[in-house]
C-alpha cells in the first residue's frame, strides 16, 4: 500500500469536528476555524493542528500543551477535570498561551468520535469485523483478512502482529491503536480502496475508548479465560469490558462461541439486539434459543492439517485446512461465521477459507520429504505449551511428538519447573534449549526446568538452531517436532545483547537443506 500523508486530508471546520461534544453556539467565532490535522502527540503537531490533551496511563497530555502551541497547534481540546492544574480557565472556551482552549469532560471517550469526524468517518464506508476474546483473536483476524483478500476484497488488518494488508503488515506496539491513530489508519487505507477491515479489539481498548468512532458491522467472540486481571480486577469485570463490543448500535451480526461459558452468556443476553450466530464443535444447544448455528462433524486431524464437514446457515461446506489443532477448528468456524454473515452462500467463501494459512509463528508448519514435520509456536507458558503438544499428538497417530523449549532469563522463574514437568509428561521426546537467557546463567535456568522433571538426563542443547537440527536428524518421518517459545520473534537476548535469530528462518533453512 502507498502511504498517505496526514496533511493530504481535507481541512475541517472545528464545529464539525467537535459536533456533539460542544455546540456551535458555544464555540462562537471558533466554529469556522479550519483544522488541518488531529493528534494526541505534541511531537507530531504541525501548523493548523488540533491537539487533544487528556490524562493517559503513563503521562498527562495536558502537560505538553506548551510544546503543542510552539509547534503550531491552532486549537487545544483538553480534559476539563483537573485542567486548572495546567491552565487558568474560567469557562469551557478559554485561551492557553494565545491559542484557543476548549475544555471537555470525559475527553478520552470523545476522542475517537472527534478523530472520526475529522477523517470523514472512514469506517462508515467499510465492512468492519471486530474480534475479541482471550485466545484466538490474532488467528481469527489473520485468517479472515486472508480469506477476504483471496476473494479480491482489499482488507486492512489491525492486530498484535501488525497493521496493514495481511501480506504487508507493519509492526505495532498496541493490540488496539489509540483512537486518533486508529481513525487515521482507517482513512489512509480507505483511500487505497480497502473497504474491508478486520481488527483485534482488546478489553483495554474497549474500556479506554480507543474504538469509539469505529462503526462495526460484525463482532466476533472467541473465548474468555484468566488474563489481564491486574487491570480489570476480576473475571466479571473483564467479561463486561468484552461485552461492550456486542452492544454497538451498528452491528449486523454477532458471531459467538457457544462452547465457551462466557460465550453462552452473550448468546442469552437480550441486550444484544443484532443477529446472533453461534458456533460449536459439540453441536447445537437448544437451551440457548439461537436460530443460526455453525457446527462441525466428521473431523479428521492428520500431519497435513484438519478436515471437517461444516454445517452453516448459508449451506454445508467441506473444510480442508493446513492448520493444526482442535482450537484452530474453532477459529476456522468463527471465521466461517464472519464470512457467512458478510457474503452469504458458503460456496462463495469456503475455498478462500481453506486457502488461509496460520499466523506466522503460531502453529506454523514445515514439511520436507522423508523428514519429520516441524511446527514453530509461540507457546511460552505451561498452559500454552501443554495445549500445543496435545494439539500435535492429535495429529500424530503413528509417530512421536518431540518438544524443544526453554525459559527466559530475568523473568518469572516459578513457571520453569512446571514447564519441565508439562513437556516431559506430555511429549514423547524433549530437548531443552535456550530461550532469551538475558543476564542469567543458562545452566541455572536449565537446572530449574529440570526440577520439574523425572529424567535429569534430558538433553540440553544451548543453540536453538543445533537443537532443531539434532531433532530433525534423529526423528522419524511420521514424527512431529514442536519448537516452542519464540514463534514469530526474530531476535534472541543473550546477556545484554539482542542478536538476530528466528526459529522460522532456522527451520526453513534446515528443511531446504533436507529437500
Amino acid at each position: 500500500m502507498t502511504n498517505v500523508k496526514a496533511n493530504s486530508f481535507k481541512p475541517q471546520a472545528l464545529s464539525k469536528i467537535l459536533k456533539k461534544v460542544i455546540s456551535k453556539e458555544q464555540l462562537g467565532d471558533l466554529a469556522a476555524v479550519e483544522i488541518r490535522s488531529v493528534s494526541l502527540d505534541s511531537r507530531l503537531i504541525t501548523d493548523g493542528a488540533l491537539f487533544i490533551a487528556y490524562p493517559g496511563v503513563e503521562t498527562d497530555g495536558r502537560g505538553y500543551m506548551s510544546q503543542a502551541v510552539k509547534a503550531g497547534a491552532a486549537v487545544i481540546v483538553a480534559e476539563k477535570d483537573g485542567l486548572e492544574q495546567f491552565a487558568d480557565i474560567d469557562s469551557d472556551i478559554s485561551s492557553f498561551e494565545g491559542v484557543p482552549l476548549v475544555a471537555v469532560r470525559d475527553l478520552v471517550q470523545a476522542s475517537g468520535d472527534i478523530a472520526a469526524r475529522f477523517y470523514g468517518n472512514p469506517t462508515r464506508k467499510m465492512s468492519v469485523t471486530g474480534i475479541t476474546g482471550t485466545n484466538g483473536k490474532t488467528s481469527c483476524c489473520y485468517l479472515l483478512a486472508q480469506a477476504l483478500e483471496f476473494l479480491n476484497y482489499p482488507t486492512l488488518m489491525l492486530s498484535t502482529i501488525g497493521n496493514g494488508n495481511p501480506t504487508a503488515l507493519k509492526a505495532t506496539t498496541n493490540t488496539t491503536p489509540d483512537p486518533v491513530s486508529l481513525q487515521r489508519i482507517c482513512a489512509e487505507y480507505l483511500q487505497q480502496k480497502n473497504h474491508y477491515m478486520t481488527m483485534e479489539v482488546s478489553s483495554h481498548g474497549l474500556q479506554q475508548g480507543r474504538i469509539n468512532g469505529v462503526e462495526f458491522s460484525i463482532a466476533l467472540f472467541t473465548n474468555l479465560s484468566v488474563d489481564h486481571l491486574d487491570y480489570h480486577g476480576d473475571m466479571e469485570s473483564y467479561f463486561l469490558a468484552k461485552r461492550e463490543l456486542f452492544l454497538k448500535k451498528d452491528l449486523k451480526a454477532a458471531v459467538i462461541n457457544a462452547d465457551d461459558e462466557y460465550g453462552r452468556r452473550l448468546l442469552l443476553d437480550d441486550s444484544i439486539k443484532c443477529k446472533k450466530v453461534a458456533y460449536s464443535q459439540t453441536g447445537k444447544k437448544a437451551e440457548l434459543n439461537v436460530e443460526n448455528w455453525i457446527t462441525s462433524d466428521h473431523v479428521e486431524l492428520s500431519l497435513n492439517g484438519l478436515k471437517a464437514d461444516l454445517h452453516t446457515p448459508w449451506g454445508n461446506a467441506k473444510l480442508h485446512s493446513e492448520l493444526l489443532g482442535q482450537f484452530n477448528l474453532s477459529n476456522l468456524m468463527a471465521v466461517a461465521g464472519a464470512l457467512g454473515a458478510m457474503l452469504g452462500d458458503s460456496n462463495k467463501w469456503i475455498v478462500a477459507l481453506n486457502s488461509a494459512r496460520s499466523v506466522p509463528g503460531r502453529m506454523h508448519q514445515f514439511n520436507a520429504k522423508d523428514k519429520a514435520t516441524v511446527v514453530v509456536d509461540y507457546a511460552h507458558t505451561p498452559d500454552a505449551l501443554e495445549k500445543a503438544i496435545q494439539a500435535l499428538k492429535a495429529h500424530c497417530d503413528e509417530g512421536e511428538v518431540w518438544t524443544i523449549f526453554g525459559c527466559g532469563g530475568d523473568r518469572d522463574n516459578s513457571k520453569r519447573a512446571i514447564m519441565g514437568k508439562v513437556a516431559e509428561s506430555t511429549a514423547d521426546k524433549v530437548i531443552i534449549t535456550d530461550d532469551n537467557p538475558r543476564t542469567e546463567e543458562r545452566e541455572a535456568i536449565v537446572d530449574m526446568i529440570r526440577q520439574g522433571m523425572v529424567n535429569q538426563e534430558t538433553p540440553y542443547i544451548s543453540s536453538r538452531f543445533e537443537a532443531i537440527k539434532y531433532a530433525l536428524d534423529h526423528a522419524k518421518p511420521q514424527d512431529m517436532i514442536l519448537v516452542a517459545g519464540k514463534g514469530h520473534e526474530d531476535y534472541q537476548v543473550i546477556g545484554n545483547e539482542k542478536i538476530d535469530y528466528s526459529d522460522l528462518e532456522s527451520v526453513k533453512a534446515l528443511m531446504e537443506d533436507l529437500v
